[in-house]
């Protein structure tokens, strides 16, 4: 058993309790954990637990890397694209719009998870027709890439449930484009993450473009650490506002019994200048060090899975189903 000390409760914002007991058992793997979500603390019971034996596979493990993507050419091009007018244009907007006062004002009001309350398979069905506008490498439908994602990564991972639903609903965030959200634009939902508040990496995609946006001079926010410290936690960093940051915060707040890596995975899966090109590592603590692990290994899934030929979703409905009631309340807020 493990007894958290009154300066960890205080932190913790439990107001005048004294002690919070959480049993942890590690003979099993289940555990319980305390979520925190605005001042609404969720006390999550039998939270999944990465086994003893899986372990990230190494890229050239298992999966084999295609050639080339759905249109003949290589992956990630974004300066030979079929795509790219269209793709370019979106990065273009995201890079001059995403400040750092944007994207705080726009996560507070999202974070209020007021827009809808529906199954995790319902949210999944808005994204039937929606197509990302900043993906070089396909052009189909955001509910086959997700679920060709997962197939993918289940093939490979067969005991790890946890990952295949990881995968199914990585991409989920991107409801944010449906009008029950707000119909933001495309450079609100897509593309790669970057983090606010401090100087933007080189590797970021179209970086000539954030010469544009108003931060790139700002003092303030133009430095390497900006208004951060070294070994912070990406918890406690800003990242672009899009449907990363927003899935993260709905599972925050649903009492999903999905694993700290799950969640990991999930809100920086778009942040390739850091699980690509290895940046930001001084901003890291040790558990984003290896929580980074698992967000490397799915990274190749996510990349290198789509294609044009479609996975019959009403075959794989119910296994995933299966999956969406062992870890997800039947209803959450969006």
């Amino acid at each position: 058993m493990h007894v958290f000390d009154n300066k960890t409760t205080k932190a913790l914002g439990i107001g005048h309790m004294a002690k919070m007991k959480i049993m942890i058992d590690h003979s099993i793997l289940l555990q319980k954990q305390v979520i925190l979500s605005g001042n609404k603390m969720i006390a999550v019971e039998n939270q999944a637990v990465v086994s003893e034996n899986a372990t990230p596979k190494d890229a050239l493990d298992e999966f084999v890397v295609p050639e080339s993507n759905a249109f003949g050419q290589s992956f990630r091009d974004y300066e030979g694209s079929v795509r790219q007018s269209i793709v370019e244009n979106c990065y273009r907007l995201h890079h001059i719009n995403q400040t750092y006062d944007f994207v705080k004002r726009t996560r507070e009001e999202y974070a209020k998870l007021n827009k809808a309350e529906m199954s995790i398979w319902e949210a999944i069905e808005l994204l039937d027709n929606f197509v990302d506008e900043t993906d070089p490498d396909l052009e189909e439908p955001q509910i086959q890439h997700m679920l060709q994602t997962a197939e993918a990564i289940r093939k490979d991972y067969p005991s790890e449930d946890w990952l295949h639903l990881t995968a199914l609903i990585h991409d989920l965030g991107k409801v944010l484009f449906h009008s029950k959200f707000g119909s933001l634009p495309q450079w609100a939902v897509n593309g790669d993450t970057l983090i606010v508040g401090c100087a933007y990496d080189e590797s970021i995609v179209y970086h000539k473009y954030l010469k544009e946006n108003p931060d790139y001079n700002n003092p303030t926010y133009n430095t390497k650490l900006g208004v951060y410290s070294e070994g912070c936690g990406l918890e406690n960093v800003l990242l672009s506002w899009g449907h990363d940051d927003y899935m993260y915060l709905v599972l925050k707040a649903s009492g999903t019994t999905l694993p700290p890596a799950a969640l990991f995975i999930i809100r920086y899966h778009s942040l390739y200048s850091m699980h690509s090109k290895g940046a930001y590592q001084y901003l890291m603590n040790d558990e984003d060090k290896e929580n980074l692990k698992w967000s490397q290994t799915f990274s190749k899934y996510d990349l290198y899975s789509k294609s044009k030929v479609h996975i019959d979703v009403e075959k794989v409905k119910p296994y995933y189903e299966s999956l969406i009631k062992k870890y997800f309340p039947e209803k959450i807020r969006w």
